[in-house]
């Protein structure tokens, strides 16, 4: 048995390497959703021995399924859960950073008229504030 290849006679760097030109991810974007660096990535090709906890953490970052590489992949070895992330502030969520919600759809013609004279009205109020604000900061100067 070659020093390249493991037991099962395949190399985890070559198979990596295959999977990551297979997904059409560049190298680059794959390293910096692992939170690795390319040139870290590339010597990981060269290993034949790559831990399966990276190998799964990769499948999660190009979408592919290591289990048809490792069919005892998914059985032995766990995942393991998310780490959890600070939640952001209250204060600097806008209105648009929540849930998405379903975009208004007006059902004829009547309500797109609705619609469009709101909107017209809602951009003049915000225009004549702007033109305040920039009245009252020249007067400033």
């Amino acid at each position: 048995m070659q020093q390249t290849e493991t037991k099962a006679g395949l190399h985890r760097g070559e198979m990596i390497k295959e999977a990551i030109k297979a997904s059409g991810v560049a190298v680059g974007v794959v390293a910096e959703k692992m939170g690795i660096s390319r040139k870290t990535l590339y010597n990981k090709f060269k290993e034949a021995s790559i831990p399966y906890s990276f190998i799964l953490k990769l499948g999660e970052v190009i979408h592919h399924d290591f289990s048809q590489e490792f069919p005892h992949l998914g059985k032995t070895v766990k995942k393991e859960a998310p780490k959890p992330q600070a939640p952001a502030p209250n204060s600097l969520l806008l209105p648009f950073d929540g849930e998405p919600q379903e975009p208004y759809r007006p059902g004829n013609m009547r309500e797109c008229e609705q619609e469009l004279v709101k909107l017209q009205r809602k951009y003049i109020a915000l225009l004549e504030n702007f033109n305040e604000l920039l009245m009252k900061t020249s007067q400033g100067k």
